[in-house]
């Protein structure tokens, strides 16, 4: 039998563990809240509460559960109330329960049915869980979100990566890039910078022509840049630029954590568009990733057709969910079920579209 308890940010920052994800990290988790709380609409929610559990078991810490209570808005007047992933709102790297001991097949049931009684909400939300998660010897597991990856580990070096992974016609069109590139008279290099006042200006530059395309400026948001701008701060991270006669025309950045190299943004300037410096910035980080000897390396949550010209590797991640027996649950519940079935639906076809052209 297991005993919980709440504890707080403070005090989960105090115990030392290793989650699976970058998420599970207790200064993203604490940071994430820390700079998004007051920030209130229908995907990060309203009045949001953080629920850390703490689960023990024979009096040793057995596992960590990090949650946050929140409200959304539907049809303008029914207010629902969610317990979910603390992150899983928006910027997650996967999320799961963080097993510090080994945990057996009643954890589940006692830490759902202890949720239950001590947390006062409508529905259980759960995204971003990897298909071992302990969550999935209880609930049924939908398809929800792919994060595009390489294997770097299991290559020699990038030569023999890039020989069997990328295509005949891929190969073909970087050298046709990098060629249009040297005949318009541009002299390319790569750079990689630490992420400073300096290197963020180009950053914003560089992302501000998403717009063109219809994309999100994600550094209009102030508070999505602050938490961006701490998380480089506080793991190793670096951005590279792709320069063309000493000009940054394309960008990535990217996070290093327990081997693993995580793509977190990237952005290519549109003016420079036929010239493939997107593509090659990218082609420079994995050259880079083999030399460093990383183990891995993520291209981020996201199943972007661009992503899988570099790699035919994909880690799925999936959602489960749960709900009390209280009338608004009852009355909104075929409404979630429905959205459930068609998001798993959408997940699957664009998995097997992907796979349908060979890259998965």
């Amino acid at each position: 039998m297991y005993n919980f308890q709440f504890i707080s940010l403070k005090e989960l920052k105090e115990i030392d563990y290793h989650g699976d994800f970058l998420s599970c990290d207790s200064n993203w988790i604490s940071n994430w809240f820390s700079i998004f709380k007051n920030v209130e609409n229908n995907v990060l929610g309203y009045k949001k509460r953080p629920y850390i559990i703490s689960a023990y078991c024979n009096g040793k810490l057995a596992a960590i559960v990090p949650l946050v209570k929140l409200q959304r808005i539907y049809c303008k007047c029914l207010k629902l109330t969610f317990v979910e992933f603390l992150d899983q709102q928006w910027c997650s790297m996967g999320n799961d329960i963080i097993a510090v001991g080994s945990l057996d097949h009643n954890f589940t049931e006692e830490l759902i049915f202890w949720i239950k009684k001590n947390i006062h909400f409508h529905f259980l939300f759960l995204r971003y869980l990897p298909k071992t998660s302990v969550l999935n010897k209880k609930f049924r597991m939908f398809h929800y979100a792919g994060a595009p990856f390489v294997q770097v580990s299991d290559y020699q070096n990038y030569e023999e990566f890039s020989s069997q992974v990328y295509t005949r016609r891929f190969h073909s069109d970087l050298r046709k890039k990098l060629r249009k590139i040297k005949k318009d008279g541009f002299e390319s290099e790569i750079s990689f910078n630490t992420i400073n006042e300096e290197s963020l200006a180009e950053i914003r530059r560089i992302a501000k022509t998403k717009k063109i395309d219809g994309k999100s400026f994600l550094y209009a948001d102030i508070k999505k840049e602050a938490f961006q701008l701490q998380m480089y701060k506080l793991f190793p991270s670096q951005v590279v630029f792709l320069k063309l006669n000493k000009h940054a025309v394309a960008y990535g950045t990217y996070i290093d954590c327990n081997g693993e190299r995580i793509g977190i943004d990237a952005a290519f300037d549109r003016d420079y568009r036929s010239y493939g410096v997107g593509i090659h910035c990218v082609d420079s980080i994995i050259q880079n990733s083999f030399k460093d000897g990383k183990q891995k390396i993520s291209f981020g949550m996201g199943l972007d057709s661009y992503k899988f010209q570099f790699t035919n590797q994909i880690d799925r991640y999936y959602m489960c969910f749960d709900y009390k027996l209280r009338l608004k649950s009852l009355l909104a519940l075929p409404y979630f079920k429905y959205r459930l079935k068609k998001e798993d639906q959408q997940v699957i076809k664009n998995l097997q579209n992907i796979n349908g052209n060979g890259r998965i």
